[in-house]
């Protein structure tokens, strides 16, 4: 069976909500984009700061990670971030430290960037935030 087969073949027990998705992914978006305006710096670092830090406490406070943790435990599941959780955050950090050289971009470029960034984002979230790693659990833990 090839890679995409087998990833395919094992389904998440607890999807991340789409709501946490969408707005995570938007703020962090607009916080890497907000870096390509003209806008004075302290304006774009503080749009910047702000939007990461919802991201953050959006997928952090929802109630779906309580379940995750209860899941974890029943499946002796480390709630340690594994490599791929963090490799897809990499291209994020490197749209976020290289956004600042485009600086005063045009409206089409921040739009771009805001529109890439996104959709990376919404295409990881899961790998990000441990859901997928929940898909590959073995049977409940015996107590």
């Amino acid at each position: 069976m090839n890679s995409l087969a087998d990833m395919k073949s094992h389904v998440t027990p607890i999807p991340t909500p789409l709501s946490v998705r969408l707005s995570s992914s938007f703020l962090v978006g607009a916080a890497v984009a907000s870096l390509t305006t003209d806008l004075m710096p302290t304006i774009k670092f503080s749009v910047t700061a702000v939007g990461l830090a919802l991201a953050l406490l959006i997928a952090f406070a929802h109630p779906y990670r309580g379940e995750m943790r209860m899941y974890r435990l029943q499946h002796n599941i480390s709630p340690v971030p594994t490599i791929g959780q963090v490799m897809p955050l990499f291209f994020t950090w490197l749209a976020l430290m290289l956004a600042p050289l485009i600086s005063g971009a045009p409206v089409w470029a921040t739009i771009l960037v805001f529109i890439a960034v996104t959709g990376w984002m919404f295409l990881t979230f899961p790998h990000i935030d441990g859901t997928r790693k929940l898909a590959y659990a073995t049977e409940p833990a015996e107590r």
